[in-house]
């Protein structure tokens, strides 16, 4: 192929996905590339310091399975939620003493022999999750509990959630998976694999809202509020499709159910237990919460 051809092909490519995005009929998606701003900016007050962050495990549960892949990328945002300037994005695989299930590869594409021997440098995660105002992932509650076993000098940091700390349906997107967001703004990428993931994060922080700013904007002003957390402890078996339909999770580990709300909300939220779940007899636990301790595992 000639120099010309790989020039004008790209432009060729750009012409019919235009041409076919003007068309009612036709939706176009553009794949995802690596985020790398360099512009030098001066800190200035109000500017954030992020590090978006990415998981690959053997399992669910952070008692008993193990990382297997960490990714890292630090950001910085101004006031209103810009992304202006990224960090090297840095990833590391690690062994987790014990043979990765087929499941997992089929999953992520990551084999017992590929994590052989290998290991997260943990004084160079140590300090991007340290020197950052806050650490972001998207499924947080997924996330935090796995990096926080594993890297101790994470415990106690701000967290935010881009799946949970945002209204997506009241921005008009349906779903909240990364993919099925990120489809909905027009990319498209190949997931589950950490640094491709934390990628796939970055443009969904810099995403502009209808409202203004960003996605990276609403998530800081909602996770930077403190929250409060209601547990339906014994709940009865009859009222699981009521809690759930009213926004309550169920912790497998912890069995009960439970919501969090904004303190406007709480003492509403604790009348509506007592009296639609436990009948008057009960009334659910409640306890505080703010990015430092929200999405930690108990």
């Amino acid at each position: 192929m000639s120099t010309t051809d790989r020039i004008v092909m790209p432009l060729a490519a750009d012409a019919v996905a235009q041409a076919l995005a003007r068309h009612a009929d036709y939706r176009v998606l553009k794949r995802l590339r690596q985020m790398r701003r360099t512009d030098t900016v001066a800190i200035v007050p109000g500017m954030m310091i992020g590090c978006a962050i990415d998981v690959e495990t053997t399992g669910l549960d952070h008692r008993r399975h193990r990382i297997i892949e960490l990714a890292l990328q630090r950001f910085w945002a101004t006031e209103h939620g810009r992304i202006v300037m990224t960090g090297r994005p840095l990833s590391w695989l690690e062994d987790p003493g014990m043979p990765i299930e087929e499941e997992i590869t089929r999953l992520t594409g990551i084999r017992t022999e590929d994590v052989a021997g290998q290991r997260i440098t943990d004084p160079i995660a140590a300090s991007l999750i340290a020197d950052a105002d806050f650490v972001v992932a998207h499924n947080a509650g997924f996330d935090r509990p796995f990096v926080e076993s594993r890297l101790p000098f994470a415990l106690g940091r701000p967290w935010v959630c881009s799946m949970r700390d945002i209204d997506w349906k009241a921005h008009g997107f349906e779903g909240r998976t990364l993919s099925h967001l990120l489809t909905q703004m027009g990319w498209f990428y190949d997931p589950h694999r950490a640094q491709t993931d934390v990628t796939a994060l970055l443009h969904l922080l810099d995403h502009p809202l209808e409202t203004g700013g960003t996605v990276l904007k609403s998530l800081v002003e909602t996770a930077s509020q403190p929250s409060w957390r209601i547990e339906a402890i014994g709940a009865p078996f009859a009222a699981k499709d009521l809690l759930k339909t009213r926004g309550y999770r169920w912790d497998p580990e912890e069995r009960l159910w439970s919501r969090d709300v904004c303190a406007a909300e709480l003492d509403a939220e604790i009348g509506w237990a007592t009296i639609e779940v436990y009948g008057g007899l009960s009334k659910p636990d409640s306890f505080p919460l703010t990015w430092r301790s929200r999405y930690a595992a108990r």
